[in-house]
């Protein structure tokens, strides 16, 4: 029985923990984790509150790595997600599909360390496997891999050193060897999570930064343990029927993707980039180059294009969301400060330029997503969106929900509610600033 928080309950975590996974909640959610998602506990509320029972259609139209769609799963509540970056869009695919068979997952698994442990060898970069699989020893690469040129040109070289990647790569290969998809992808999922939080050299504070350079770092170890928990968890399961249907997709254009549920959501939880100066490719583009999902600086741009506009790394020429929104003077009004205090700092570089220009698309582009989430919904379905103030242009303050509202009521959303979720530290200005859930509710338009 999983427990659900009361608002009251998430009010007694301290703050600074509060966006945090509890450790009761790590079964699925800890295969990979994105360091921009919000916590199961947070999810349940709003299932609770909202009243979801398991005859319900619930959707995440930014599902990240499927906090969501797990949640829905556990809880044997039918669920859909959209998700425009390939690597955390495949995270939700693997951590909701739960058919893969823990015996099947234990025998590739030996078959996968064995031919990594000598292809190790053969390349001058044994570990000692000893204590978690029998002697035993697999047919090694005929080659050491490696990146391509243009996969290089992506990377930057300081998030992960020369000899820890020719170990990842070098397992990956093995891996890519497994026959069986389900399991195979299961261990990628499982390399993703490697990759970042043992071989590389990232952390995240929020922003996404180098830290100091692992010369070296046995990775078979880390890697059975988090394969050993993916079997633990699947072993323990719950006995549900609930499907998780995971779609990569551009959120702007939602109702595209999925043409057999118009009508038929009824509750939407979700959580979209925030506006503000933080390239979300960048936080995931080490595990994302490794697992081969970013190739090229052409596949990074195409990426980037199906994002909603919230930094200057992701703004185009050819760009017209902001079109959407002209008519609203909260919008206009944020954007002129922005500029107005460029030019009055003297702030020249092209990427500040285009400060009040990410203010504009930002919201144009939610605009059209909420105009497109509509054909989707059931009558009188509810939807939660956590989305947090910003104050990263200029100390320009953005109060994200609030505008939010205005925009989804002109469209014809009924705003039940804005709720305070936590506060968060500005990193610019060291201000607290608040991290709401903007509440709507859909309504005929002619109502």
């Amino acid at each position: 029985m999983y427990l659900v928080f009361t608002m009251r309950n998430i009010l007694e975590i301290e703050n600074s923990v509060r966006n945090q996974t509890q450790s009761g909640d790590k079964s699925f959610h800890s295969w990979y984790q994105f360091v921009l998602g919000y916590p199961p506990h947070l999810v349940r509320y709003y299932m609770f509150k909202f009243g979801i029972r398991s005859t319900h259609l619930v959707l995440d139209p930014f599902c990240g790595t499927g906090t969501t769609n797990v949640e829905c799963k556990k809880l044997n509540i039918d669920s859909l997600g959209l998700e425009a970056n390939p690597v955390v869009y495949f995270a939700s695919c693997i951590k909701t599909d739960w058919r893969t068979s823990p015996s099947e997952v234990r025998l590739a698994f030996r078959e996968v360390i064995s031919s990594t442990s000598s292809s190790l060898d053969k390349f001058n970069l044994s570990e000692d496997v000893s204590l978690f699989v029998q002697p035993k020893k697999g047919k090694p690469l005929l080659s050491e891999p490696s990146l391509t040129d243009d996969q290089q040109l992506v990377l930057p070289k300081d998030f992960i050193s020369p000899t820890p990647l020719r170990r990842v790569l070098i397992l990956k290969e093995c891996i890519e060897r497994v026959s069986d998809e389900q399991v195979r992808n299961l261990f990628l999922l499982a390399l993703a999570n490697l990759v970042v939080n043992h071989a590389g050299n990232v952390a995240f504070g929020p922003e996404v930064y180098s830290t100091k350079p692992k010369k070296d770092v046995y990775i078979l170890d880390y890697f059975y343990r988090l394969v050993d928990k993916m079997v633990c968890d699947l072993e323990s399961r719950p006995q549900v029927t609930a499907g998780a249907e995971i779609v990569h997709g551009d959120a702007r254009r939602i109702s595209d993707y999925f043409p057999n549920h118009f009508g038929k959501v009824d509750f939407v939880i979700t959580s979209p980039p925030y506006p503000n100066e933080k390239d979300y490719t960048r936080t995931t583009r080490l595990e994302s180059v490794v697992l081969g999902l970013i190739s090229s600086k052409q596949s990074l741009r195409t990426l980037k294009e199906q994002l909603l506009r919230s930094n200057s790394r992701n703004i185009f020429v050819a760009d017209n969301d902001q079109d959407y929104v002209k008519s609203f003077d909260s919008i206009t009004k944020i954007a002129k400060e922005i500029e107005e205090k460029r030019i009055h700092l003297k702030k020249t570089s092209g990427f500040e330029k285009l400060y009040h220009k990410i203010v504009k698309h930002y919201f144009g582009g939610m605009y059209r997503h909420f105009e497109s989430l509509r054909p989707l919904l059931s009558p009188d379905a509810r939807i939660a969106y956590v989305v947090g103030d910003q104050m990263s242009f200029f100390r320009t303050h953005i109060p994200t929900a609030k505008i939010l509202a205005e925009i989804a009521e002109s469209i014809g959303y009924k705003v039940d509610e804005i709720e305070l979720w936590r506060t968060r530290l500005a990193t610019a200005t060291k201000i607290q600033i608040d991290e709401n859930v903007l509440i709507l509710r859909k309504q005929p338009k002619d109502s």
